[in-house]
């Protein structure tokens, strides 16, 4: 974690100057790292890293990285008891 955070440092993505396939692979270790016990909060520019990829327009979803418009819907809908 420490390397990747420290590459992206003075970076917005992994190798070029938009999304490839190396963030659309790293991306859901990352965004799940929390389910390994793995906190993001020492690494900010992880962090800062995953927002984007969160709202590129073909981002898909899955179950623990929900689409942000996505989530927000499911979390009130939870909130009124489902209805």
């Amino acid at each position: 974690m420490t390397q990747l955070n420290d590459h992206l440092a003075d970076l917005k993505w992994l190798e070029l100057r938009h999304p490839t396939i190396a963030d659309v692979a790293v991306f859901p270790y990352i965004a799940l790292a929390a389910d390994g016990k793995i906190s993001l909060e020492p690494y900010p520019d992880l962090r800062a890293w995953i927002e984007p990829l969160n709202h590129l327009p073909s981002f898909i979803g899955m179950i623990g990285i929900e689409k942000p418009a996505r989530l927000l819907i499911t979390l009130l809908m939870e909130q009124r008891g489902g209805r």
